[in-house]
Parts: C-alpha cells; structure tokens; sequence
C-alpha cells in the first residue's frame, strides 16, 4: 500500500517505508503526515509511506528494489542486522524506533535525512534549510559490503545522451508495478512492448532494469547486447555491471565499471563497483592501486574506507581490515559498519575472545547468527591454542580443558529444535572432537565421531583428521588409514595428515607404503627456504621430519644400518637437535648396544633435561641393563607426567611385566632309530621365579624329569631345587642347590655367571657338582659328572656375532671330558618381515675313557651350517606370530670311525603376547653318526615363557 502524505512541487520522491505492525504503533495517519511534512519541507520532494506485511518484504523494496529510501523499524530489528546493511538516521526512543537509510545514498543526502529527523523528534533544536538536490536516475539493487576501487580516467568526447520518447501508459504501468514489487506482471508487459518496439532505447532501459531487480542477469545481459552503453543512462550502466558481476563475468564488468567512469568520472559508486569487480576477481594489485585512488580522490570521506574494508575481508587480508576499520572509527566511533568490521577482522585473526567482548558491548552490529558463530568460534579457537607449546609442562592441557568447558557451556546454551542454532551445534561437536583428541581422551572423541555419523551428519575434513589420530591411538589403524586418505583426497599437500599416515602405516606393517611416503615428502621439500624471496635462508622444519620420517622408515622396517647412518648424519649437523639425539638413541638401542643409547640419552638431556623422548630412552636402557632402581625411578616418574603417552605407557607396562613372577616350562620327546645313546627320550623342565625383591634379586624353584628307554632298561632322573638369580649392570648370576634322584639321592651345587663389561664382549663361566648335563643314559648306569665352563662372546651388532666356549666334565667313573666349541652367526638377509641367518658351528671333543656305557668317543670333530629362516607372519602392536626354519647340513668324524655326513631339519612356531606370554613348539629332524653307524632322530618340542 502507498500514500501520498506530502505532494510536494516538483518530481523528485521521497519513499518511506514502515510495517503495518509499526504504522499502528505510531499513531497512524496523523502521525505520518507530519514525519512526511517535515521530509517534504526540507528536500522540496514528495514523500510516498509505504506499508508493508512484515519487515522481509521492507527490507526487499530497500535493498533488492531500492525504491524505499528511508525505514522506519523497531530498535531489536535493527540490532540484528549485519553492521552496514543499512544507515542508521536516528534513534526515535519515545517509540523505540529506528530510522534507516539504504546504502548507496550520498552522504550529503544522507545528512540531510539525518538532519532532518532530528527536527522531527525534536523540533525545538533542530531547523534544516536545503535546497532542492538534483534528482537521480532510478537505481538497481547493489551488494551492500562490496570491494571498491576507482581508476581515474580524463573526461574528454563524452558521448551525449540519446534523448528519450515519453513513456507510453503502458510502459508507465509496468513501471509502477515493478516498483510495487509485482515483477512477473510487470515484465509480461514490458516484454510485450519491448517486442513490438525493440528500437525504443528508453523501453529497453527499462526493461532491462526490471530484468535485474527480478534476479534475471542473464536475461538482462541479452536485452544489453545490442544497445550502446556510451549512450545509456547512469543506472542503466551501472545495471549492466552488476549483472555481469553476478555472472561472474569480472572482466567484462571491470571494463563496463571503468569506462562509465569516463562519462561519470564524480560517481563514487561506480569506482565503487569496480572495486568490487576487482576484488572479487582476484586482482589483487589492481584492486589495491583503485581502492588507494579512491581514498586520494575523497580524503575526507569515509566510503573509500568502507570499500578499502571490503576488499581486505574479500582477500582475508584480516590485519588490513583492522587497521581500516579502527582508522573509520577514529572519525566516527559509532560507525557501525566499522566496528562490525573490527569484530569480524579480530575473529578472521584468531582473537574470537576479544571479538566477543566486542560484540557484547555493541550488540546492535552484530546478528544473532554472528553472535553465536562468535561464540563457537571462540571455543574453537581456545581448541586450537591448546595445541602450541604449553607455558609449563603441567598446564599442557590447560587451554584445552577451557575450550572443552566453552564447548560444552555453548552447547548446553542452544536449543536443538532452533534451526537457527542447529549449524553451530554441529560446529560445536566437530570443535569438541577435535579438543577430545588433543585432550588424550580418544574413546570419547570415537564415541562423538560416530555418534555424529549414526545420525547422517558429514562432518568436515578437519573432524576426519581428529578422529584418524584417535582411531590410532585405540590401536585400530584400518579406520585412521581410511580417514586420513579421505583428508587427503581433500587436501593432498596435509604435511601433518601424512605424518600421521606414515605411522599407520607401519602400525599396519605396510612398511613399503611407509617408506614411499616418507621419500616422497623429503623429495618434495628443500633444506632450504627463502621466505618472501629474501637472500638469507631459513632451514625447512619440515624437510627435518620428512628426514625424520625417512629414517625412521629404515629403522621399523629393519634396515638398521642405514638407519643408524642417517640419524648420525644429522646429528652431526645438529648435535643437539633433542628429537635427533633421541632418534639416534633408538636406532642403537634397537640394534643391541644398550650402553651406547644410554650414553647418547644422556648427552641430549643435558641440553634438554625435561625432554620426553630422551627420558623415556634412558628409563628404558637402564631397564634393559638391569639398572632397576634407576628405571623404577625414571619410568614412575613419567608416568606420573604424561599418563596418556602411549608411549610412557608401554613402558610403564614393561616395568609391570618386570615386576611380575616368571614361570619358564618345557618339554621334548625325542626318538631314534637305532641303539644310538638315547632310544627314546621324555624330559619335562619348569623354573618359577619370584617377583624381583632388593631391586636385582629373584628366588626361583625348579624341577627337571626326564625318562629313558635304553637297552639296558629305562632311565628316569629327576631333579628338584631352588636358588637365587642376580642381574645387574655388568654381571648376571645364578645359585642354587639341588636334590638329585637317579640310583639315588645326591644334592647338586649350580653355580653361573656372566660378566658383560660392555655391548659387545660377554664372558660366560658356570661351575657344577652333579651336572644337568650328565647324559641320562649315565645317569642310568650309576654315573653323574661335575662340570666347568668358561666362554667368551663377541657381537658386533644384530648382524653378526662370534662365541668361542670351553667345557670340562669329570664323571664319577673316572671318565674326562673336554670340549671345545666356536661359533659365527651373520645376518644374510633382512625384510623387515622376515630375516635370513647363516651360522657356522664348530666343535671338538676328547674323553679319557670310551669303554663306558654312555656315547664317550675318544676324539671327535663336527662342522656344521645352518641357514636359518624367521617369518614374522603376524604382527598387531603386542601381539606377533611367526615360524622358523632351520636347515642344517655338515660333516662329523669320530676317530677310529672316520667321517659321516650330518643333517637336520628343525621347524618351530612361536606366538608372544603382550610380553606376558610367550610360546614355541615345534619339531626338529635330525641325521647324526654314532660310532661309524648313521643314526636318524626326531624330537618334539614345545616351551612357555609366562609372566604372572
């Protein structure tokens, strides 16, 4: 509806716009005609109220169809709408009422309006004298916050205007329905008219014009084509720029834009508009030189930094839109367009606490959307700062505890059935996903991600990164690898995505795939970057983890050598790089020189004592050595300091197993063909330790049965017993005392030790009265031995190791025995599911007496290889499978009986868990000669390792 309140005497209009809600609260008609007297009176034009069924229809003839002008709403409304939609006139507070304006009229217009509201509500201070504006052309709707940039161009051969026939009745109806918002009908009639005269350059104008405030761009773009824009209108050009610009035809628009400024070289808004054009097609030099123009040619206004703010929001150019920003409120304090500005620049920088803040004390910039998306992004970043170097090792979760209470406090404040509230619920759950991970609290962050996935939500690619590192941290790597290819696929350059992706790779013993990625992303960056295309470099902190990361690779894939010759490298380079220090630390642990990683943990903690690798290093090397008052110590205290650590807490685990009995149980049935020295053999063996006692001490029981078929009966022995074991750094020791049953009772004295004064040499030397190693066959015959050894062991790493051991055995029935055995092992081939062994073993024999009932040969000599196979077949963290094949061929001679060959063939399984448990059985083969006789032998095995 439409009333003429002020006829006025001339043509220009003034259209005011209220609801029908607010017309009645004013008073009605009355009070209407003198706010439209008063308008008319100061701009000598007529004024036209327009009422309207709800404010979405107002706010649509303001922006959309810029006929209203001038609204007149409730003060909540405009508090709700985004700071710089409209202008704000005046604050009528008798009624609660806001007087707006829309963008896009002149600030002397402006001020005039402004002005002349003041006298309106207060007439005894306020009088405004003005003379008659000229009247503009209608004008199409224009994007509120737009980029604008301006170039000057010099005014010389300015076409001229074509002139325009007077509209016919027709054309004038069409015209006010468009205005009145009934388009459809409007458009039916001017294409009617347009069809029948296309020539009519002021029915095309029109026509198009419509066409635009109808959202019809393209259509409007062709009723443009023929016509010739140097003739057309202001707002007939500026129409047909904008609707290039919503085609997102940026170049075609930037050059409408500038070469309407040729014609119209004082239209702000035109250089506006290319601005706008500019930036929002990436131009950034170009728009930057206009944006620069404008506040040049305008010094004094505020608009050039309005568009100035635009730009730098289009760009994210955050800490420009700030400075803008505060620069407008510099002049203008209230100037709401800039303090929305200032809120959105300090939340695009990460500050949301300080935007909220802002946003609190003026609420009337910001929208209820912009509110709680404030809120939740202030939440979302106190997730994100919880995750940089904590200020004290204590407080490492303390930023992401408040997040995780922000969360859930903005949670708790939404209503789930609100629409409007439903986005930023999900962002909050996405954002809580994320806090529970960094928080370690990775069930419940699986619990949300698959709550949210239950109920048919797609989450985003961050959410999916979160829930991947929770997944691995469960042990279930099947669902992080699934996640973080899917964040990937998104974003194939995520360096910390496939970090992560590299460890799940190996927890998945793809360790091919594992070193692929590693290769891949040290090949793809430099040592080096030259920031800004400065002279002096800066090192590449991420080419050092894809170094990292490459040699890591070598190392869980068991190529230990080149592992070990990557990590010195760049230690050499940054000796006290901690991380690298710890790295190199591992790789020798792992290749058996616990020492050498100790003394390396060591000099690293000296440049960083609290740093986490290097502690858990040392604890665990001094666990390894038997230094275990140091690593209780060490291992506890970790614990105490970073309980969610996996890592802390597999060996925290380790010192449980330590802490644990240990029961050691065998068994083995072996047979032979022939009357070789034993026919058939049972023995059953079991050792229970105690639980460690005096740091290095353990009491243990034992009990040892074996039986016998011989042909001069059966054999049974049996041996039970009870001792004390030792183990320290450099020695490690047993004693014990035995009862021994055989023909009778004998008690037995065990004695042995092993001195390891380094990572390589070992010394081993026992002493025995009533030796285990009695043949039972021996033992049968009333005979037992005493026994000492003395060995010496060499082990350069996990590749080789040499040994070179003496016996001597004196049995009760006067027999002597001495052997001399060596041995070298090498490591022939190395996957890192499966390695190949080759073993050389030597030996030689002499006995004093052979006319015994046992196997006594007077001289002997053997010489054997062995090629031995290990297949890991399965491994998940813990818990492994695996078999191994000996095969075994050689020579043995015996004096008087020359020489034989010998063979063997052993095949075992092996399974482990936990530590805890682990057990072999198996079964072995074997072709052996026994005084010139050879003699074929099977046996069946089977040993447990448990810890109770």
């Amino acid at each position: 509806m439409a009333v003429l309140l002020a006829p006025g005497t001339a043509q220009a209009r003034l259209d005011l716009g209220l609801t029908q809600g607010q017309a009645a609260h004013l008073g009605g008609h009355e009070a209407l005609e003198r706010l439209g007297a008063t308008y008319s009176q100061g701009l000598d034009e007529e004024v036209v109220v327009r009422v309207f069924p709800d404010k979405a229809d107002l706010f649509e003839w303001m922006e959309r169809f810029r006929v209203v002008e001038v609204a007149l709403v409730p003060s909540h409304s405009a508090r709700d709408l985004p700071a710089g939609q409209f202008h704000v006139l005046a604050l009528w507070e008798e009624m609660d009422v806001v007087f707006l304006s829309r963008q896009g009229t002149s600030p002397q217009r402006r001020a005039l309006l402004r002005d002349l509201t003041k006298g309106f509500l207060q007439p005894d201070l306020v009088t405004v004298e003005s003379p008659r504006p000229v009247r503009e052309a209608p004008r199409f709707e224009q994007d509120i916050p737009q980029p604008v940039q301006d170039i000057s161009q010099p005014v010389q051969d300015v076409p001229q205007p074509v002139p325009l026939a007077s509209p016919s009745p027709a054309h004038q109806r069409a015209i006010e329905l468009a205005r009145e918002g009934h388009h459809a009908q409007a458009l039916e009639i001017l294409a009617d008219l347009y069809v029948a005269t296309p020539a009519d350059p002021g029915l095309a104008y029109d026509y198009l014009t419509v066409l635009t405030w109808a959202g019809l761009d393209v259509e409007a773009l062709i009723v443009a084509e023929p016509l010739d824009l140097d003739q057309a209108p202001l707002y007939v050009v500026e129409a047909v720029a904008k609707a290039l610009r919503n085609e997102q035809r940026f170049d075609e628009a930037a050059d409408t834009y500038a070469h309407a400024l040729r014609r119209f070289p004082e239209e702000f808004d035109l250089g506006a508009g290319l601005a706008y054009t500019l930036a929002e097609a990436g131009r950034a030099t170009e728009v930057a030189d206009q944006v620069a123009h404008l506040r040049r040619r305008y010094p004094q206004d505020a608009r050039p930094l309005e568009v100035g703010i635009y730009v730098a929001q289009v760009s994210g150019d955050h800490a420009e839109a700030l400075d803008l920003s505060q620069r407008l409120l510099d002049g203008d304090p209230r100037h709401e367009g800039a303090l929305r500005a200032r809120i959105l620049a300090l939340h695009g920088l990460g500050a949301s606490h300080l935007a909220k803040e802002l946003a609190i004390r003026d609420p009337q910039v910001v929208s209820r959307e912009l509110h709680l998306r404030l809120q939740t992004d202030r939440a979302a970043h106190e997730v994100r700062w919880g995750d940089f170097e904590p200020p004290t090792e204590p407080l490492r979760f303390a930023r992401t505890d408040q997040a995780l209470a922000a969360i859930e406090t903005n949670l708790s404040a939404l209503d789930p059935e609100d629409p409007a509230a439903r986005p930023f619920i999900l962002l909050g759950r996405f954002d809580r996903i994320v806090a529970l991970r960094d928080r370690v609290r990775m069930r419940e962050a699986v619990d949300e991600y698959e709550s949210l996935l239950a109920e048919g939500v797609e989450v985003p690619d961050f959410v999916w990164s979160a829930a991947g590192d929770a997944y691995l941290y469960l042990e279930q790597p099947e669902e992080a690898r699934d996640l973080y290819l899917r964040v990937l696929e998104a974003d194939p350059g995520d360096f910390a995505t496939r970090q992560a992706l590299f460890y799940t790779y190996v927890e998945l013993n793809d360790f091919a795939a594992a070193r692929n990625l590693a290769d891949t992303l040290q090949a793809e960056r430099s040592p080096w970057l030259n920031p800004g295309g400065s002279n002096l470099s800066a090192p590449n902190v991420e080419r050092l983890d894809a170094d990292v990361l490459a040699g890591l690779a070598r190392l869980y894939a068991r190529d230990l050598v080149e592992a070990q010759e990557r990590f010195e490298a760049m230690h050499a380079v940054a000796p006290r790089n901690p991380g690298l220090v710890r790295e190199l630390g591992n790789v020798y642990e792992a290749r058996g020189w616990p020492r050498c990683a100790q003394r390396t943990y060591e000099d690293g903690l000296v440049f960083e004592p609290d740093h986490l690798g290097l502690g858990m290093g040392l604890a665990s090397t001094h666990l390894n050595l038997h230094e275990f008052d140091l690593a209780g110590d060490e291992i506890a205290d970790l614990d105490r300091r970073f309980p969610e650590n996996r890592q802390v807490q597999r060996l925290k685990h380790l010192w449980d197993v330590h802490q644990m009995r240990e029961l050691r149980a065998s068994a083995a049935l072996s047979d032979s063909s022939a009357t070789g020295p034993n026919e058939r053999e049972l023995r059953l063996r079991s050792t229970l330790f105690s639980a460690p006692f005096l740091t290095h001490y353990r009491l243990f029981a034992e009990g040892f049965w074996s039986r016998g078929d011989f042909p001069e009966g059966r054999g049974t022995y049996q041996r039970y017993g009870g001792g004390l074991e030792y183990r320290g750094r450099n020695w490690q020791g047993t004693a014990a005392l035995s009862f021994n049953h055989s023909d009778g009772s004998d008690l037995g004295l065990a004695l042995a030790a092993t001195w390891q004064p380094d990572d390589h040499w070992s010394v081993p030397l026992s002493l025995e009265k009533f030796s285990a190693d009695t043949p039972l066959r021996a033992l049968r015959n009333g005979v037992h031995a005493d026994a000492l050894g003395l060995g010496v062991d060499y082990r350069w790493s996990e590749l080789r190791r040499m040994g070179l051991h003496g016996r001597f055995m004196d049995f009760s029935d006067g027999n002597q025995r001495a052997i001399l055995s060596a041995y070298l092992r090498q490591r022939l081939h190395t996957r890192p599911m499966y390695t190949l062994d080759g073993v050389v073993d030597l030996s030689t024999s002499t006995n004093k007496r052979s006319d015994v009932p046992y196997f006594s040969p007077d001289h002997d000599l053997s010489a054997v290889l062995t090629l031995d196979n290990d297949w890991l077949l399965y491994r998940r963290y813990s818990r492994a499978f695996g078999h191994r094949l000996a095969v075994s061929g050689g020579a043995y001679w015996q004096q008087d009986f020359g020489t034989r060959p010998v063979a063997s063939l052993l095949y075992e399984h092996y399974w482990q868990t936990a530590e805890r448990f682990y057990l072999v059985y198996g079964g072995a083969l074997s072709r052996w000669a026994y005084d010139g006789r050879g003699e074929t032998g099977s046996e069946y095995f089977i040993r447990l390792n448990w810890r109770l």
